[in-house]
């Protein structure tokens, strides 16, 4: 079960394509968002979605996936690490009616005092204790990482249930099963291999690039081809006159995720389309904010993702894991503007990532 949004399932199909074999012949139901079926469908038996509590209606065919789950009979039930953030249960109702041996909730990946001073936790849960982070510098592999959460967290399940892993073992996110973009790229007009593919916007707006400082960006590129890609519905919030040379296309995921793969290089956001193109093997630049390096991007230099760089603003290292409760400025400004870290960040340290890529 997975409350998390694309790129946290990104970040899970180390583990998650490894399911059928550690728990063979159970097949394996996986509960999320319905816009993560794209990347976790090959790995699993059955996907069902569950809406999302901020919509205002439900869904009938949701509701019905929703009553099937709760009416199900399962050995085990293993909250991802986003199931619980932040001392709030979204799902507490859903996650108490599901029926199981054993169900299974990690402690939490990051519950800093300011965050979360209460910890309630569903009745009947075993719960994992978060990982251990001794190392709190900054560095790569200083155990903060998602990624290093994941593989405590599931090593300890696994162990639970009675199933052997290889010791040192790393789960990689893989991507394998997404095809060839070449018929999206007909389709659009473009070469293979000869664009670079952009990430405009996210869907967390604090975590979003100026588009000015985009555009400055873009601007000392005058030979390249730069391909934005955004949700179906979303090209009309960018401010295109800024943009003059930038191909915008409206696409799903699945095209999305294929016109990454063709890409000559992918420069993105704190997101998961950044997730997307590191997992396929792109070379990626990631414009990310202080607030949360080194529990996203970038990765820890164990899992050999020799194809991702991360920017980041070098003056407000020192405090980095605020998770945008900035204390250089009143809250209201973050919301409104974007965390400051990153609509502070100097459009030439991107320029020169993007250009050393290239």
């Amino acid at each position: 079960m997975s409350w998390g949004r694309v790129g946290d399932v990104v970040l899970a199909t180390g583990h998650l394509k490894q399911l059928r074999r550690w728990f063979h012949p159970r097949p394996v139901w996986f509960l999320g968002r319905s816009h993560v079926k794209p990347v976790v469908e090959p790995f699993v038996d059955a996907f069902l979605s569950f809406p999302d509590p901020s919509e205002a209606e439900t869904e009938s065919g949701q509701a019905a996936s929703l009553e099937r789950v709760v009416n199900q009979s399962f050995r085990y039930v293993v909250a991802d690490i986003h199931t619980f953030y932040g001392g709030l249960f979204t799902l507490d109702s859903l996650l108490t009616a599901l029926q199981a041996d054993r169900r299974f909730l990690y402690e939490g990946y990051h519950l800093g005092k300011d965050l979360a001073p209460e910890r309630p936790y569903p009745a009947g849960y075993e719960i994992v204790p978060t990982n251990a982070v001794t190392d709190d510098s900054g560095a790569e592999d200083d155990g903060c990482h998602i990624l290093d959460h994941n593989v405590h967290y599931i090593r300890q399940v696994l162990a639970q249930c009675g199933v052997e892993t290889a010791d040192g073992e790393r789960w990689r996110p893989d991507l394998g099963h997404v095809g060839s973009g070449t018929a999206e790229c007909r389709r659009f007009g473009i070469e293979p291999g000869e664009y670079v593919a952009w990430q405009p916007t996210s869907a967390n707006r604090r975590k979003d690039y100026p588009i000015s400082h985009w555009a400055e960006t873009i601007s000392a590129f005058p030979d390249q081809q730069f391909v934005a890609l955004v949700e179906p519905g979303k090209a009309s919030d960018l401010d295109r006159t800024a943009l003059p040379d930038v191909r915008v296309i409206e696409i799903e995921l699945p095209g999305a995720m294929r016109l990454i793969r063709e890409a000559r290089l992918f420069v993105g956001l704190d997101s998961g389309l950044s997730h997307i193109a590191a997992a396929l093997g792109k070379s990626t630049i990631c414009v990310c904010p202080d607030s949360h390096l080194g529990y996203f991007f970038p990765y820890p230099r164990s899992y050999g993702y020799t194809n991702l760089r991360t920017v980041f603003h070098p003056d407000f290292r020192s405090c980095r894991g605020c998770f945008m409760t900035c204390r250089h400025e009143p809250l209201t400004s973050t919301v409104t503007r974007g965390a400051l870290c990153l609509r502070t960040l100097p459009p030439r340290l991107v320029i020169d990532a993007i250009r050393a890529a290239l």
